[in-house]
C-alpha cells in the first residue's frame, strides 16, 4: 500500500485537497482509503447505537450498504491502516509522524517552515497568489495542477511500517523516508516484512500488511514454543502443509 500525508493547519485546505486526490485515484481504478485526524471528539448523537456506545465503548453497526465500528480508546495510525485494504491511503494530518511523503498545505509563507520535515514531495494552497509569488508550488483549484499533482502521489507514494528495525541500515523509519523523498533510496528498501516472515499459497506470494505480520509470528511462535526437540527457530523456513477440503470456503461461502 502506498501512502500519502496532506498536511498543514486549520483552513489550509487540507480536506479539500484530499478530496480531489481520492476522486482523482478512484478514477484510475485504484482502492483509496482515507484516514483523519481531528483534536475534537465525534459527536454522539441518540441514537440506538451511540446509546451502546455511551455504555460499553465497543460497538459495530451493519447494514447492507456499510459498517461503522465505533471505540472508546485512540488507535494507532497503523492500527487503523491494517483494517484497510487499499492500493492508495491518503492520511490527513498527524503532522507529526514521519514514516510517510508529505503535502504540505500553505495559507502563508511562514508556514512551510512550520511545517517542514524532509518529508514534504510538494507544497500546495488554495490561494493562486501563493503559488504566483513561488510560495507553493502548486495551486489547489487548478486542474492542470491537480493532475501534476496526482501524478507525482502515483510515483512517490509510500508507507514505511516505524519499526525502527535498522535492518535497512538506517537507525530509523525516519532517515529510510527521508533518503526516499530526496530519491537516494527506494522504498524496496525496506524488507521487514518479508524478512521475518513470507507466505505463498500455491507458489503465489500473499501480501501481509504490518498486523497481519505481527499476527502471524504470534500464532506460529505460540504452536512452535512447546513442541519438544527444536533446537532454534531463529532464521528457520517453517513449512506448514494443510488439507483445506471439508473446511469452509470464504470464497464459495
Amino acid at each position: 500500500m502506498k501512502a500519502i500525508g496532506i498536511v498543514g493547519f486549520k483552513k489550509s485546505g487540507k480536506t479539500t485537497l484530499a478530496l480531489k486526490v481520492a476522486r482523482a485515484l478512484t478514477a484510475k481504478n485504484y482502492r483509496v482509503a482515507v484516514i483523519k485526524h481531528s483534536g475534537k471528539p465525534v459527536p454522539q448523537k441518540l441514537s440506538d447505537t451511540d446509546k451502546f456506545f455511551r455504555e460499553v465503548g465497543k460497538v459495530a453497526f451493519i447494514t447492507p450498504e456499510s459498517t461503522k465500528i465505533m471505540l472508546s480508546e485512540q488507535w494507532d495510525l497503523n492500527q487503523i491502516a491494517s483494517l484497510l485494504s487499499a492500493d492508495f491511503l491518503i492520511i490527513e494530518g498527524f503532522k507529526s509522524l514521519k514514516y510517510f511523503p508529505k503535502v504540505y498545505c500553505l495559507k502563508d509563507e511562514k508556514e512551510k517552515a512550520l511545517l517542514e520535515d524532509g518529508l514534504g514531495l510538494f507544497t500546495a494552497s488554495t490561494d493562486p497568489s501563493l503559488k504566483e509569488k513561488g510560495i507553493a508550488d502548486y495551486a489547489i483549484n487548478e486542474e492542470k495542477d491537480l493532475v501534476e499533482m496526482v501524478a507525482q502521489i502515483e510515483e512517490k507514494g509510500f508507507f514505511l511500517p516505524e519499526v525502527n528495525c535498522a535492518k535497512c541500515g538506517y537507525e530509523s523509519c525516519y532517515g529510510l523516508a527521508q533518503a526516499i523523498v530526496k530519491d537516494e533510496e527506494s522504498a524496496q528498501k525496506c524488507t521487514y516484512a518479508q524478512k521475518y516472515i513470507s507466505v505463498k499459497i500455491n507458489g503465489k506470494a500473499v501480501y501481509l500488511n504490518l498486523f497481519m505480520t505481527k499476527l502471524y509470528q504470534s500464532l506460529i511462535l505460540g504452536m512452535l514454543t512447546p513442541l519438544k526437540n527444536i533446537d532454534s527457530i531463529d532464521g528457520a523456513v517453517i513449512e506448514i502443509k494443510v488439507d483445506m477440503a471439508g473446511f469452509p470456503n470464504k470464497q464459495n461461502s
